[in-house]
């Protein structure tokens, strides 16, 4: 790795770090709003749910997840050099693609929003918007480091090929998570009936309603902002 990749690298790394403590930030702040009895917080499950209104403290979980295939993109290249297996460099990708939906998936938590008095509707807003900002920025930076690795040891189109790719099938996999409620990790929990479920899906989308619009829509997006980011390079 060059200087000037690795001060890229190191300068992406900080406002990720500073977006996401920022979003920490939001979502704790949104407790002054809420008058907390806290001699009644007696578990997790009450504190996240307060008295029936959700704290959103799953978009802490969520944006960890996001984390995972950021973290998974930068070691390739670096455990590819090291070790030269192929194998171990496929098995990280295998990985990279399994968890690589986590990250966009947060912008679908806009779908909690709604007016909670008296927490003020444009802070809501705000939060979660912090949030599913961070993990498609998490997203998209990771899919261009994969890019870096494929354009480094294959032919430019070929990488290109792979992320058009990933980008729709994260779409797909946004619409699993989301709607079917299933999780990356569900590939090894339940392989079965993980693999019957997307067998029936593919091969009948219409029966699950907008399974295909949804899809469509999210992959275009995250095309677009992926495009963006790639015309910011410097060749």
């Amino acid at each position: 790795m060059n200087n000037s990749q690795s001060s890229r690298r190191t300068l992406q790394f900080f406002i990720l770090t500073l977006s996401t403590l920022f979003s920490f930030g939001l979502l704790f702040g949104r407790w002054q709003y809420l008058p907390f009895d806290w001699t009644q917080i007696d578990s997790f499950a009450v504190l996240k749910s307060y008295r029936g209104a959700p704290t959103f403290l799953f978009l802490v979980w969520n944006l960890f997840l996001a984390w995972i295939p950021y973290w998974i993109a930068l070691s390739i290249d670096g455990v590819f050099e090291k070790t030269k297996s192929k194998i171990l460099s496929v098995t990280l990708l295998g990985l990279w693609l399994l968890f690589f939906p986590n990250a966009p998936y947060i912008i679908t938590d806009l779908l909690h929003l709604k007016s909670r008095f008296p927490v003020p509707h444009w802070y809501d807003m705000m939060l979660i918007f912090s949030f599913a900002w961070t993990g498609l920025a998490l997203g998209l930076l990771s899919l261009y480091e994969v890019q870096l690795f494929l354009e480094k040891h294959f032919k430019a189109n070929w990488a290109w090929l792979f992320s058009t790719t990933s980008i729709a099938l994260a779409g797909f996999g946004i619409f699993i998570g989301r709607f079917q409620r299933w999780n990356s990790w569900d590939v090894f929990t339940q392989p079965k009936e993980f693999g019957y479920a997307m067998a029936r899906t593919v091969s009948n989308p219409a029966a699950d309603g907008n399974a295909i619009d949804i899809a469509l829509v999210i992959s275009g997006f995250m095309l677009i902002g992926y495009l963006f980011l790639v015309s910011m390079r410097k060749h």
